[in-house]
């Protein structure tokens, strides 16, 4: 049994830059049924050279570029916590350095997420750590060791690992769902599952796996423009995958005992099982 599922939705940078988009967002992902909406934090200066390698999925402007474009400033990140605040649903962002933590910290953010490439990164780690709050670790690029090392950095007890496969979008073979187990008897602290396929099926079976956080990505339209968008999720279909989500963790939370069948079923039992009846006439005490 697991306690209720924790589901992230990631618009990363599907905003555009626009504080409009934003806060629409927000709204959206709460009205979608997701209990938390992620956003990312670039201080493009901090984080990353002019000429840094684009990722497959996204070619048409720098990273460096991009990130500067997008990037909210402090007055418009207040906007969105107030936002967040309104319309009930936490706030969560994945700094990309020191100094967006310090940054988000003094929005008073209260739960970051670690980027899969980030993992590696112990200063960003140690500086997290310092903080206190919620983490959420993602491990879409990392092998064992790394991921043990980043874990003996932070907080087990405020700590989520978060099975990913860093892959847009990630093919169904290369989900690695068993990794939910290994993680869960390894290092003892919750995990989850970043979903990055297209479909429910994977997050659906994390559940069953005992995964207590899941992250999907969501975007208004697949034709935005942007790092994210192409692989989110529309609206409806995000709207599916939280109803999706609550079954599975419903199928989860209530396991039936064959041993102790409930009423309405033993009242079917004895509408539709057999008995032994006699087809004649019989003397009461008559022994058959």
């Amino acid at each position: 049994m697991i306690k209720k599922v924790y589901i992230i939705a990631e618009v990363g940078s599907v905003h555009d830059g626009s504080l409009g988009n934003a806060l629409k967002l927000v709204s959206l992902a709460k009205k979608l049924g997701a209990n938390a909406i992620k956003f990312q934090t670039h201080i493009s200066e901090y984080e990353t050279l002019f000429n840094a390698p684009n990722p497959n999925h996204f070619k048409d402007e720098s990273r460096y570029k991009y990130f500067k474009r997008t990037a909210f400033s402090f007055k418009q990140y207040k906007k969105i916590v107030s936002a967040a605040k309104k319309n009930n649903i936490d706030l969560i962002s994945s700094p990309f350095s020191i100094e967006a933590v310090e940054f988000l910290e003094k929005l008073k953010f209260t739960k970051y997420k670690v980027a899969s490439g980030e993992v590696t990164n112990i200063p960003l780690l140690e500086k997290l750590k310092k903080t206190n709050k919620k983490i959420f670790l993602s491990t879409g690029m990392s092998n064992i060791k790394e991921i043990n090392e980043a874990v003996k950095v932070l907080n087990k007890s405020k700590l989520t690992i978060m099975q990913c496969t860093s892959l847009y979008p990630c093919d169904l073979s290369r989900v690695g769902i068993n990794n939910i187990s290994i993680f869960k008897k390894k290092f003892k602290c919750e995990v989850g599952f970043s979903d990055h396929t297209t479909t429910n099926e994977a997050s659906i079976i994390a559940v069953h796996e005992g995964a207590t956080v899941i992250e999907k990505h969501l975007t208004f339209s697949k034709e935005m423009y942007g790092s994210d968008a192409k692989f989110a999720m529309e609206p409806d279909n995000f709207k599916n995958f939280c109803v999706s989500i609550r079954n599975a963790e419903k199928l989860v939370n209530y396991p039936t005992n064959k041993n102790n069948l409930s009423k309405d079923i033993l009242k079917i039992k004895k509408i539709y099982q057999k008995s032994i009846v006699l087809n004649k006439n019989l003397k009461k005490n008559k022994i058959i």
